[in-house]
């Protein structure tokens, strides 16, 4: 009697362990396997102005007139993992504040196509100030956004990659 009560202790025993284990191993792929976001947000108030879901190794681009050229710019970015980093640079000119280094660079209809810049962005953040003179966009998939109107217009904003469930 003794013997199968000690038998069946065992066995209860064993299946709650096994029970626990699961649920331990389940909330770590969980855990790991949170989708990502690239996030839009005022940097002061870390207000969500814009989210959608992206993926390792996506794209997307900022455009934007440059201030003292006075020339179109486009520059592509990567997400990966939380990290951005930038990848390419469409300029006409090489003025101040232009990017000018990468490992590629072609002359495509009179720009200027700099590629595999592959550099991480400074904290892996990028941190934008769109102008309200010239407009300013940045294109995440099939969505185009205008960062130089409401709700982006005047604000110092932060455009990061997170990671959860709840897509903010």
């Amino acid at each position: 009697m003794v013997v199968r009560d000690i038998k069946k202790t065992l066995q209860r025993r064993n299946v709650f362990l096994a029970l626990v284990g699961l649920i331990i191993i389940a909330v770590i792929l969980l855990y790991i396997l949170r989708p990502e976001y690239m996030v839009i947000s005022d940097m002061e108030t870390d207000e969500v102005l814009y989210s959608a879901a992206v993926e390792e190794g996506e794209r997307f681009a900022v455009t934007y007139i440059h201030s003292v050229e006075r020339s179109p710019v486009k520059e592509v970015f990567e997400v990966r993992g939380t990290d951005v980093y930038t990848m390419e640079s469409h300029t006409e000119s090489f003025g101040a504040g232009m990017p000018y280094e990468g490992d590629e660079v072609e002359m495509k209809d009179g720009v200027f196509i700099i590629r595999n810049i592959n550099r991480r962005v400074h904290g892996g953040v990028l941190r934008i100030r769109p102008s309200s003179v010239f407009p300013h966009h940045i294109q995440v998939g099939d969505d185009r956004i205008t960062l130089s109107e409401a709700p982006y217009k005047g604000r110092n904003l932060e455009v990061k990659v997170i990671r959860t469930y709840f897509g903010r």
